[in-house]
């Protein structure tokens, strides 16, 4: 219960400075405006059957990778840089506290961030029969990966006192976390076998990827991100009590 309480302490904290320092408007801003422009310019909105709101969910892992950084880069980056992380961390509070409502607020911005794009869906569904089902599915996808992707910022800033390579440094094991393809390593080290395929496939942030955002929750997909997100997290608290101690 205490933990509890300190965790939403944090989530308000953080989430407010979100909207205080006027980031928040300005990812939103972003963030609605590439996925607008990739839906009905790149993903051809118009041209094609969108019942599942196909083009609007091919983009959003490439869209969420630039922009959920921007989100994270200041998190811990700004704490170290003002010197707050002393104070933050002489407070009765724990680490694990600290870290899951620093990480909450950034998941909760995502979640705001995908629905503000719900006309899209109420307008597609208004002009289509739309598979409502499949898209809350993909929705929900989203959010998942939002989430992991958070975790990953969240851990990257906790390494750097400079927000601008905190957001880089995210961007950039963010790409490699999704282009990293585990079948061609293993391919490459001659083993085989329906075992070895199934093990490789499930480490591939792509494969999990594309079947979450066609509507399929798996519960491999849903384990896979949760590991991630569980993961990056427990990094980051190790990485803080180190920096701390």
């Amino acid at each position: 219960n205490t933990m509890l309480k300190q965790i939403n302490l944090i989530f308000q904290k953080e989430f407010c400075s979100f909207f205080r320092t006027r980031l928040a408007y300005f990812v939103l801003g972003i963030y609605l405006f590439l996925s607008m422009f990739c839906t009905f310019y790149l993903g051809l909105y118009f041209d094609i059957i969108n019942t599942g709101l196909f083009s609007f969910f091919y983009f959003q892992v490439n869209i969420l990778m630039l922009v959920v950084p921007a989100l994270t880069m200041r998190l811990w980056a700004d704490e170290y840089k003002t010197g707050s992380i002393e104070l933050l961390l002489t407070r009765p509070l724990s680490y694990t506290s600290v870290v899951i409502g620093k990480f909450l607020a950034a998941w909760g911005l995502c979640l705001l961030m995908l629905v503000c794009t719900f006309p899209l869906w109420l307008y597609t569904a208004a002009a289509l029969p739309a598979d409502n089902l499949n898209i809350a599915a993909s929705y929900f996808g989203c959010f998942l990966i939002s989430g992991s992707m958070c975790a990953v910022g969240c851990m990257v800033s906790a390494f750097n006192k400079s927000p601008i390579v905190a957001y880089l440094g995210s961007v950039l094991l963010l790409t490699l976390l999704i282009i990293v393809n585990y079948n061609f390593i293993f391919n490459g080290l001659n083993l085989s076998g329906s075992l070895i395929i199934r093990f490789t496939q499930s480490l591939n942030f792509f494969y999990h990827q594309s079947t979450l955002l066609n509507g399929q929750l798996g519960l491999d997909n849903i384990i896979y991100y949760a590991s991630i997100t569980v993961l990056t997290l427990w990094l980051n608290r190790i990485t803080i009590e180190y920096k701390r101690s």
